[in-house]
């Protein structure tokens, strides 16, 4: 089985303290030798439609949906130098973190998105795509649900046309969310006659 690339958990701050939102810790694995993370974003969406099923092998059911919308809030990239465009043998390891914690910089890292400060905090009831691009070129995703209680659902994810990802697998059935009744237009239309002109 594939173990993903990358994935998101919840976790708590270490004095107990309310945090000022969920937060998330990003695993991440790499298949080649000397291979290392090269930029990490996440993007914001404020829904998402399930368009299908389909099966996903031995894994079960993988499902496609669409996020609406698309904002980047975080990104970080490694730092510019020498030792990242050409790393040799052990400098690698500086650049290969295996575990990437929500609005926090590792080193030899810098962010990029937002300028300047943290990002903002993950929100209830949104969506998260986080991307994992590593130097050799390989790309993972993992999309995340904030609940409204502050957990998270993370599934690996597959880009396709858009806005639309491939889920797998078993995708909890209140993971997507249904499109907002204010966003369509469902009154009835009009079937009454036309009004008489009042009479001379």
């Amino acid at each position: 089985m594939k173990k993903p690339a990358a994935a998101a958990t919840p976790t708590q701050s270490a004095d107990g303290a309310a945090s000022p939102g969920p937060e998330a810790k990003i695993q991440i694995s790499y298949s080649q030798p000397n291979d290392f993370l090269n930029t990490l974003s996440l993007t914001k969406y404020s829904g998402a439609d399930l368009l299908a099923t389909e099966p996903a092998g031995s894994n079960g059911t993988a499902s496609v949906l669409r996020f609406e919308g698309g904002t980047p809030i975080w990104q970080i990239d490694v730092e510019p130098g020498m030792f990242s465009t050409m790393p040799l043998g052990f400098s690698t390891k500086s650049y290969a973190v295996s575990e990437v914690k929500f609005g926090n910089v590792p080193s030899h890292f810098v962010q990029t998105t937002p300028d300047t400060g943290p990002p903002e905090p993950l929100e209830p009831d949104h969506f998260y795509i986080f991307s994992v691009t590593r130097k050799s070129g390989s790309t993972s995703y993992d999309a995340v649900k904030v609940n409204s209680d502050g957990s998270l659902q993370a599934y690996e994810a597959d880009p396709r046309a858009g806005t639309s990802f491939r889920l797998c697998c078993n995708v909890s059935s209140d993971f997507a969310a249904s499109v907002p009744s204010s966003s369509i237009d469902s009154s009835p239309p009009d079937t009454s006659p036309p009004a008489e002109a009042p009479g001379p």
